[in-house]
């Protein structure tokens, strides 16, 4: 026999015989019933448990497989006295250190669970759907009540010690529920009314970034949370929330608003710095010229950056004196650093207006010396649309030939059936006017109006080219046409036919209008003209004939 089993040398011995009575082995003096609670000393200990004495005739036993994984609590050793739970009393009495402790345990749990108090308890291990936890007997724990914020490795809670709420209580199924999460809220809850009362508006605090949404970001003020908007982080434009704050960063804030009613607040960090616009319309003075970084391209412009949180707008129109549009989106990018002259600074409206064209001379300035009405020019055709040509011209700027200038005589209907970007053209100035950046070029002037050159009485010649009731219209050059009259022919042969489309008629013009681009003829002045002709050759040949027979002969 081991060491251990030293002390039983004196004691009684079991017998296995179920006919003998406790009441035999106690005397009638002493009863012990199961399911009493009853004090007893530890005289031994065996492999298999502790033997307790129960009086001059009896011991009972505290079987050690009753202690889950074989761990023996402390107080349980020989020359203790402990509380026991009597199990049987047929044969070998079986006693319980165990059901002492569950029944004391349940007794305090469920006074607890009656008058809501909290539990002290370690988290033993994962189940399904949740834990096991000890609070002296086994209770359970669902996943979602162990923490305010999502689960995704339960193993970091095995071990934890915590304070529990009992959310359910059932002593007859052994049921119990616990809550983690109910006393997390219930603190935040309370820390939440608490600081809504001690926070005011303009008071400065620091806190913790928790969560960043697209708008902003919610920052723990240590017991309620405040939304810190994306506007209210810099003076400047943010476009991304992350670019500032990251989650977990302790800031400085100021409280904005706090509305105790809705139980918001609202916070900024920019308030706590200067706002650059303060002081900007003495900084940024006009004709300062100064170095900014182009932030964004709009259809009307780009915002350039002159320091962080102050943009002006340099528009499509102020990059360059000539063809600002064109070279405005070929060279200006986001991101790229230009120079930039102020134009205008308004610190009521925070408007900036910048220029790059007037860093230079104003080549309209000397327009009006160089390019004289008149002169002729050459230059490059840049944009050709349905109402003219743009020419560039040798001192950068541009003229406009209008589809009206381009020919005396042809109906132009688009300019590009005469001239196509990038053609060297030559043309004539109309007009200039520097004042509002124009000039009016032509190319028709190039040469003279032909319908100058036809003058009342000149004879010319043509074919017919239309037929109408009140007379023909006879081409005597290409684009150039004369009307006759049905009155203006000879039409004392009554046997001469009227002429046609084709025929080739020649006629002395009888009117010439050059602004209304008209010119009227007639046979019958030409072909008197040509009898007047012939009689003076024949007076030339025949004296007799006097020169008032002839003048007879006109009327």
């Amino acid at each position: 026999m081991n060491k251990k089993n030293n002390n039983l040398d004196n004691l009684t011995k079991f017998e296995d015989d179920e006919n003998i009575s406790m009441e035999d082995l106690l005397g009638p003096e002493t009863k012990i019933d199961p399911g009493q609670i009853i004090d007893v000393p530890i005289v031994a200990e065996t492999d298999e448990g502790f033997m307790v004495d129960l009086g001059m005739k009896s011991e009972g036993m505290i079987l050690k497989s009753e202690f889950e994984n074989g761990v023996i609590p402390k107080e349980i050793k020989v020359g203790a006295t402990v509380k026991v739970f009597v199990k049987n009393v047929r044969g070998k009495m079986l006693l319980s250190y165990r059901e002492v402790l569950e029944k004391s345990a349940w007794d305090f749990l469920e006074e607890s669970f009656k008058n809501k108090k909290t539990v002290k308890g370690t988290i033993t291990k994962t189940v399904k759907g949740g834990f096991l936890v000890d609070v002296g007997i086994k209770a359970f724990l669902h996943i979602s009540q162990t923490d305010t914020v999502f689960i995704k490795d339960g193993a970091k809670y095995i071990g934890k010690n915590y304070e529990f709420a009992i959310i359910e209580f059932d002593r007859n199924e052994k049921k119990i529920s616990l809550s983690r999460k109910k006393l997390l809220e219930d603190e935040k809850l309370a820390k939440k009314v608490s600081m809504l009362e001690t926070l005011s508006e303009g008071q400065i605090i620091d806190g913790t970034v928790a969560r960043i949404i697209k708008s902003g970001a919610f920052i723990n003020l240590g017991g309620i949370d405040g939304f810190l908007h994306i506007g209210e982080l810099a003076w400047y434009k943010v476009k991304q929330v992350e670019d500032i704050l990251k989650v977990g960063q302790i800031i400085r804030v100021q409280i904005a608003k706090v509305d105790k009613e809705q139980e918001r607040i609202s916070l900024s960090m920019k308030q706590l710095v200067t706002n650059p616009w303060d002081s900007a319309s003495e900084k940024y003075i006009e004709g300062l010229i100064i170095k900014g970084k182009v932030t964004s391209i709009m259809p009307y412009g780009a915002f350039v950056e002159l320091e962080k949180g102050v943009e002006g707008l340099l528009a499509v129109s102020e990059y360059a004196w000539n063809d600002s549009e064109h070279l405005f989106k070929q060279e200006v990018t986001a991101g790229k650093e230009i120079e930039v002259k102020v134009v205008n600074c308004d610190k009521e409206t925070k408007k900036i207006a910048l220029s790059v064209k007037k860093m230079s001379r104003n080549p309209w300035e000397d327009a009006a010396r160089h390019y004289i009405p008149g002169a002729k020019v050459k230059g490059i055709v840049k944009n050709v649309t349905p109402f003219g040509a743009f020419v560039k011209l040798p001192e950068g700027i541009e003229g406009l030939i209008h589809i009206s200038d381009f020919s005396w005589i042809k109906n132009i209907k688009h300019p590009e059936e005469t001239v196509k970007k990038g053609d060297e053209i030559e043309a004539v100035v109309l007009s200039v006017n520097p004042q509002n950046e124009k000039i009016a070029l032509s190319i028709k002037h190039l040469m003279q109006d032909p319908y100058k050159k036809y003058k009342v009485g000149e004879t010319v010649k043509g074919k017919v080219i239309r037929v109408a009731e009140f007379g023909v219209f006879v081409e005597i050059e290409e684009g150039i046409t004369v009307l006759i009259k049905k009155t203006e022919f000879s039409m004392e042969n009554k046997m001469q036919e009227f002429p046609k489309e084709g025929d080739e008629i020649e006629a002395k013009i009888i009117k010439a209008d050059t602004k209304e681009r008209k010119l009227e003829a007639s046979v019958k002045k030409f072909e008197k003209s040509m009898e007047r002709e012939l009689i003076k050759q024949f007076a030339a040949d025949n004296d007799r004939v006097t020169l008032g027979d002839i003048l007879q002969e006109d009327k």
